[in-house]
């Protein structure tokens, strides 16, 4: 029976012992990190009121910082909203539209009659730009077939009758579509146009007679 007593009196003495030993490693291992927060904190940061009204510069970012559950190990620079520079006013020029009419000068058509004899040809007229050394002169380009060719001294006339008639020296030479359905008899620069009709250059074709003899 002593035996006894003494072996149950060692395993509690031992056992004591035991207990001694590990609870500071108890103590220490259920010590969390700063970084770790349990349920109840967690839930109690859900309660806090969002800061809404916190600015954008380093203060905003501290105060946000600090309802935050985890510790900011990197400095984070805060963002800077200050008043921008004033960009130069660019330069204005004033700006107004003016429609001017421009007449286009023609020869009178009262002294020019169409010659008695002569070939003559019918179909229609459309206008041209200019031919190179005649712009803003009343001249005529026909097809290669009634003897259209550039000329920068023109040496043959050939009278357009139209609303009226104008005697015009052939400078150039046109295509005209001649042979086709849509052949015609002549270009006419826009002061011969004028020359032989009041018609809008718009409508873009007018029909002539052409009196080859001039």
């Amino acid at each position: 029976m002593g035996e006894l007593l003494r072996r149950v009196a060692a395993l509690a003495a031992t056992s004591a012992l035991g207990i001694a030993l590990l609870a500071p490693l108890g103590a220490r291992a259920g010590a969390l990190p700063a970084e770790h927060v349990t349920a109840v904190e967690l839930l109690d940061a859900a309660r806090l009121t969002p800061r809404l009204d916190a600015d954008r510069g380093d203060a905003g970012r501290n105060a946000s910082a600090a309802d935050t559950l985890l510790a900011l190990t990197i400095p984070l620079p805060g963002e800077r909203m200050g008043p921008r520079a004033a960009l130069p006013t660019p330069a204005t020029v004033a700006m107004s539209a003016e429609l001017r009419a421009v007449t286009t000068p023609r020869p009178a058509p009262s002294a020019v009659t169409p010659p008695a004899g002569g070939g003559t040809v019918t179909g229609k007229a459309t206008w041209y730009c200019c031919t190179a050394g005649y712009r803003g002169q009343a001249v005529v380009a026909l097809p290669g077939a009634l003897g259209g060719r550039f000329d920068p001294s023109p040496s043959r006339f050939v009278t357009v009758c139209a609303d009226r008639c104008a005697r015009l020296p052939v400078v150039d030479y046109c295509g005209c579509h001649w042979g086709t359905a849509q052949q015609k008899v002549a270009d006419l620069s826009p002061e011969a146009w004028a020359a032989v009709t009041d018609r809008s250059r718009g409508l873009g074709v007018v029909t002539v007679t052409i009196h080859l003899a001039g």
